[in-house]
């Protein structure tokens, strides 16, 4: 499982609960998988769920909570869904490096993993754009970015506007990705102290080790804003990350 990481769950009835058995998810290999972690937003997920029933392609909902306090009110929306959906309570909030688990588990049954986050809203095609945008070996997102020249700084960069165009970064709520990057076992050995910046580490990972192409997708979204966004607390993490990165060889900029 990786540095520090948690018990793996399975499945019970429609909700996903902590175990110490293997990761048993309810696979639905004609529904495309969609991927998710949730800490303060628990109350959005009916919302998600119901932006996925109006997709033009049928999909799956795959939840990592990071909250236990709220599990009883993930579980309920989970047994409410519109469509198939399943939870999985981690007894500790690692982040949004926890839905790397759960896409290593579909990894054998699916070549794409699609990932949205809890503060985006998309219409009805974005599954179908996303799928558009697919590409063996690559990572294709909405919130994708181009590191400028020499850039010594995360922030040091400029949003990929056309769709399709080739990016450095992309940010994993809202992309699409080759899900046989999760079963590389390297992916899953990131310091412990970088789980909240998972969107660097795989961008990293995929670009530079694997050596994939990265770019921006045709789906569109956007952010509900509600002040919870956890990105503002975490800008002094993710300048180290980079630092560090650079200093792994990651020939951005």
């Amino acid at each position: 499982m990786g540095v520090g990481a948690p018990a793996p769950p399975a499945e019970s009835g429609s909700v996903v609960t902590r175990s110490r058995r293997p990761l048993a998810l309810a696979v639905e290999r004609n529904r495309t998988p969609v991927i998710m972690a949730v800490w303060k937003r628990v109350e959005r997920l009916p919302r998600t769920l119901e932006l996925l029933a109006e997709q033009d392609l049928p999909a799956t909902l795959y939840v990592w909570n990071n909250n236990r306090k709220e599990s009883g009110i993930v579980d309920r929306a989970i047994r409410a869904s519109p469509i198939p959906a399943q939870s999985f309570h981690c007894s500790r909030n690692i982040g949004c490096f926890g839905r790397f688990y759960l896409a290593r588990e579909l990894a054998g049954s699916h070549a794409a993993a699609l990932f949205v986050d809890d503060d985006q809203d998309f219409g009805p095609t974005m599954i179908a754009d996303q799928l558009a945008s697919f590409e063996s070996k690559s990572l294709a997102g909405w919130w994708a970015f181009r590191y400028r020249t020499g850039a010594r700084s995360y922030a040091e960069r400029d949003r990929v506007d056309v769709p399709l165009g080739p990016a450095d970064y992309v940010g994993v709520g809202g992309m699409v990705a080759d899900a046989s990057v999760f079963t590389d076992p390297r992916l899953f050995r990131c310091p412990r102290r970088y789980w909240f910046v998972d969107d660097i580490w795989l961008s990293y990972f995929a670009g530079h080790v694997r050596g994939w192409s990265l770019r921006r997708s045709l789906a569109e979204f956007e952010f509900a804003a509600d002040g919870l966004n956890i990105d503002t607390t975490l800008a002094a993490t993710k300048r180290r990350m980079f630092r560090y990165l650079k200093r792994r060889g990651w020939s951005v900029a």
